[in-house]
């Protein structure tokens, strides 16, 4: 197998969800296997960028809980540096030495798994369906049965409203859906008002497509297929609000820096932005807090994005059993629930942790900032992955570089979404 040109291509901008910088501290206990045969022996369990003061006691703890549970059997922790993820992946891959129980994001669990180096845990785990929806279909590929990961932390983005700006146009309330955000946008802009300041990349797409209730596969069959007449129509929207000055001239300047919707909308520029759920306290409050009471959050639109992370067991394991279920304990509900304790921002994987969010969410400083983790937590299930393995942010930006000049109304929408789309489909590694 050739695994590391199948791997490399799939690999490129999922490092951010790492966790690098988080606070807190504690352990739980939990347990249960299912895969066949019997817990004994020496596994070893690899994580990303996780060994600091602030996790390493929290690993240490699920791992004795573990080895109590389970006598004679060892878990090795290893911890692998920020920078580099790849290229260590691939080497482990390449040489048969895959960790038996492994941090994965989608994106390098896509290509292990059509590798053959990973378990469907769908068929070999009795209790993946307590995990929430989005993280398995995150995990669960075109062109390929099963799923390859327990959901383990996950992240999304709501929508933030200034609604100071929205009353300009007499708008009382935020838009109930992205129909109508396009809508009150109209208005805005006949008030000489922006409602953005950045325009739709193709993963954005996902969403909007979703939420005027159309099918936006994205990929089949190893193809990519974001170019659909909605699509296209909601560039076209957007071609025309900018015409109108409903979209910031920003937008279009190096197709949207980054954060600069976020940082407009602190600036009281622009009337909508999305962002994570601890937004609120976090962001605003810190960086613009004379724009707090203008601030109103509502959920994601559509199938909202889901930025996840996941653990995964390598079909290679000599002791199968017991990385499953060591796979299954790290990823329960009560340890699960003691991570994103640490882990400020971010949500558990499973169902029932995510059925109340006081019992890991940092006490919200402001009213809003505890509507937006209710909103995060309830969309957690039905929020979905953005993109699809194998498309690049070097496909992403292109493919965006021709909306903006859709947008700036140089080409059709109907050109933008072929190019980037050909685009992304003539460079895949294959």
């Amino acid at each position: 197998m050739k695994i590391r040109s199948t791997i490399a291509v799939g690999i490129a901008a999922v490092a951010a969800l790492a966790l690098t910088s988080c606070t807190g501290g504690g352990a739980a206990s939990g347990g249960g296997g299912s895969a066949d045969g019997e817990i004994k022996g020496t596994i070893t369990f690899q994580t990303w960028s996780l060994k600091n003061d602030k996790f390493t006691p929290y690993f240490e703890g699920v791992i004795d809980a573990f080895e109590k549970e389970h006598k004679g059997v060892t878990v090795k922790w290893i911890d692998q540096p920020a920078d580099g993820y790849e290229d260590k992946i691939l080497q482990q891959a390449e040489s048969g030495e895959l960790p038996d129980v492994v941090n994965l994001p989608p994106e390098y669990a896509a290509e292990l798994a059509k590798a053959g180096q990973l378990v469907d845990l769908k068929k070999d785990s009795k209790v993946i369906g307590d995990y929430v929806d989005g993280g398995v279909a995150g995990y669960t590929y075109d062109g390929l049965e099963g799923t390859y990961a327990f959901p383990w932390y996950l992240g999304t983005n709501l929508n933030y409203w200034n609604t100071e700006l929205l009353g300009k146009a007499g708008i009382t309330a935020p838009p109930a859906d992205f129909a109508a955000t396009l809508d009150d946008a109209d208005k805005l802009a006949a008030k000489g008002v922006q409602m953005m300041s950045d325009i739709p990349d193709v993963k954005s797409l996902q969403w909007m497509v979703s939420d005027i209730g159309a099918e936006y596969p994205f990929q089949k069959n190893g193809k990519f297929v974001f170019d659909t007449p909605e699509a296209e129509k909601i560039i076209d929207r957007y071609a025309a609000l900018y015409k109108a000055g409903g979209v910031s001239p920003e937008a279009l300047q190096g197709a949207g820096t980054a954060n600069a919707n976020i940082n407009n909308f602190n600036k009281g520029t622009v009337a909508w932005s999305t962002a994570g759920p601890n937004y609120i306290d976090k962001d605003v409050a810190v960086n613009a807090p004379t724009l707090l009471p203008n601030v109103k959050v509502s959920g994601g639109f559509g199938d909202a994005p889901l930025f996840l992370q996941g653990i995964s067991v390598a079909s290679g394991s000599k002791n199968a059993a017991t990385a499953m279920a060591f796979a299954e304990f790290v990823t329960d509900t009560p340890n699960q629930i003691e991570f994103v304790k640490l882990a400020a921002g971010f949500f558990p994987g499973t169902k029932e942790a995510n059925a109340d969010p006081s019992k890991f969410a940092e006490t919200a400083q402001n009213p809003e900032q505890a509507e937006a983790t209710k909103f995060a937590a309830a969309q957690m299930d039905s929020a979905r992955t953005p993109g699809a393995p194998g498309f690049t942010e070097a496909m992403n930006t292109y493919a965006k570089q021709q909306i903006a000049l859709a947008v700036r109304g140089d080409i059709s929408a109907k050109e933008a979404l072929t190019k980037g789309q050909d685009y992304a489909n003539q460079n895949v590694t294959k």
